[in-house]
């Protein structure tokens, strides 16, 4: 059983200049695996914000497996949720370019998981020596530069990775986190960042309050005084027994 929530907060940068929020994030659970998927949109793309959501939908819409998927089966789920937004760009009336996004995914199955990004953000999960993450963000060639699921080369940057062991903890961020969550310098996730959000969805109530107090965290001042991007955070756990119902304070 898992216990998932997510959302997605407009950056004070955004606020300020009338941009809507560009990131988009979703998840389910088929059967007994789990399927994410999360986007950000570029900033100088007009309608980055569409190209976000139409990805993701349709990566949601595909990707279903109850076994380990090869890196082929994973590669063609994330082509067809390119070919939406493209789509999705052409009934626009406009260019991929102006529908583009950074994209991660990631399903979780009984003893294995399948990760896949391209371009910038971090997906993490548990391991034997605590947080890990199966990539680091591709942030291209220039500074504020990255890669995304539009340009015609996507392929060339895609990374995907199959692990066949057991993750019980997963959390997929956009860049807008990137320096709350990791130890640039260091090259590693910050685990006293996650591990109370963890514990908070592990013993918290249903998922729409813990869904609110995620919002309520990544709107904070304390947040905010880090970044003024926006921001992205899904977190999934799996509950393997009864937890007490009692919610700790995502911001201490």
């Amino acid at each position: 059983m898992w216990k998932l929530v997510f959302g997605s907060v407009q950056g004070t940068s955004h606020v300020r200049s009338g941009q809507p929020c560009q990131d988009y994030c979703a998840g389910t659970v088929t059967g007994t695996t789990l399927v994410v998927a999360c986007a950000d949109g570029a900033g100088s793309a007009e309608f980055s914000q569409l190209g976000s959501k139409a990805a993701v939908d349709r990566f949601l819409e595909v990707a279903s497996c109850d076994e380990v998927p090869t890196k082929e089966q994973v590669e063609a789920w994330i082509e067809v949720a390119r070919e939406r937004l493209i789509e999705a760009a052409e009934a626009n009336g406009s260019t991929p370019r102006q529908f583009a996004c950074t994209f991660l995914a990631a399903l979780v199955g009984d003893g294995w998981a399948a990760f896949a990004q391209l371009g910038d953000g971090v997906i993490v999960f548990d391991g034997p020596d605590g947080y890990d993450f199966p990539f680091w963000p591709d942030n291209g060639e220039y500074a504020n530069t990255t890669r995304f699921l539009s340009e015609d080369d996507h392929r060339q940057h895609l990374r995907i990775e199959i692990v066949k062991r057991n993750v019980s903890e997963l959390a997929v961020l956009t860049d807008g986190l990137q320096m709350l969550a990791l130890d640039i310098a260091g090259a590693k996730v910050h685990d006293r960042f996650f591990a109370p959000l963890f514990k908070a969805v592990r013993n918290g109530p249903d998922e729409a309050v813990l869904q609110a107090s995620l919002l309520e965290f990544l709107g904070s001042k304390r947040v905010n005084e880090r970044t003024d991007d926006d921001k992205t955070l899904l977190l999934a756990t799996r509950i393997t027994a009864d937890v007490p119902p009692n919610l700790p304070d995502a911001t201490a």
